[in-house]
C-alpha cells in the first residue's frame, strides 16, 4: 500500500513537470496615441490582457500615456496553447461628469504573437480617437474612483 502511494506521489510530481515544460512563453508589443478628440485624456489606463477561454484572464502589463498620448507596451505569458492578447483601454474621454470609466478593447491580431520573453514585432494601433465610440467598448459603470 505504501509503494501504490510512493508511485501516485512521483507520478503527479513529473506528470506536473511535464505539463510544466509543454507551456510556452510567448510575447507582445503594442504602441499607438491616443486622444480624446484633440486633447490627451487624463487618468488613462491602458492594460495588455491575455484572454483566457476556461480560466481568469492574464494581465500581462499595464501602463499610461506620455504627454503626447503616445504609449507602448510589451510583455509575455506562458502559457499551453496561444496567447490571445487584447488591448484595454481604461477612460472618462466623454464621461468625465460621471464617476465611472468606460472600457475600449482592442484585438490583437495573432501574427504580432512571438515565440520566447522579447517580442520581434510590435501592433500600432494608430491614433486612436476615444471620444469615436468603437463597437467594442462598454459604457457601464466599469471601474469608479
Amino acid at each position: 500500500m505504501l509503494r501504490f502511494f510512493i508511485f501516485i506521489f512521483f507520478g503527479t510530481i513529473v506528470g506536473l513537470t511535464s505539463a510544466e515544460m509543454l507551456a510556452k512563453t510567448q510575447s507582445i508589443a503594442v504602441k499607438g496615441i491616443i486622444k480624446c478628440d484633440e486633447e490627451v485624456p487624463k487618468n488613462v489606463k491602458i492594460q495588455l490582457w491575455d484572454v483566457d477561454r476556461t480560466d481568469p484572464d492574464d494581465l500581462i502589463i499595464e501602463g499610461t500615456l506620455d504627454e503626447n498620448g503616445e504609449f507602448f507596451l510589451e510583455g509575455s505569458e506562458t502559457e499551453f496553447t496561444t496567447i490571445d492578447p487584447e488591448l484595454r483601454i481604461i477612460h472618462k474621454c466623454g464621461n468625465d461628469a460621471v464617476e465611472c470609466f468606460r472600457q475600449t478593447i482592442i484585438d490583437i491580431p495573432d501574427e504580432f504573437i512571438s515565440d520566447g520573453e522579447t517580442p520581434t514585432k510590435t501592433y500600432d494601433t494608430g491614433n486612436i480617437n476615444l471620444r469615436v465610440i468603437p463597437n467594442t467598448e462598454t459604457s457601464e459603470c466599469y471601474w469608479s474612483n
